[in-house]
């Protein structure tokens, strides 16, 4: 079985992609509160230039277990 590390290696790979900004930016929404974060996603719902980052936020929103992996994954790429 794979270990906890191992698992988030893909998650680190695609966050890798992002300038360092990008992933700084990410790493401080993800740690907002959950009203903070939706009433970002209303405002930037439809911008195409925000849809990956939209789509990152969406999904870390689907559960805390979501949100506290792609957080250890940006953490562990600033190491």
């Amino acid at each position: 079985m794979a270990s906890a590390f191992d698992e988030d290696r893909e998650i680190r790979d695609g966050l890798s992609v992002l300038p360092a900004e990008g992933r700084a930016q990410l790493e401080r929404v993800l740690e907002w509160p959950q009203e903070k974060r939706d009433e970002l996603l209303r405002r930037i719902v439809g911008r195409t230039d925000l849809t990956h980052f939209a789509s990152l936020v969406s999904m870390a929103d689907t559960s805390d277990e979501v949100r506290l992996r792609l957080l250890r994954a940006l953490r562990d790429l600033d190491t």
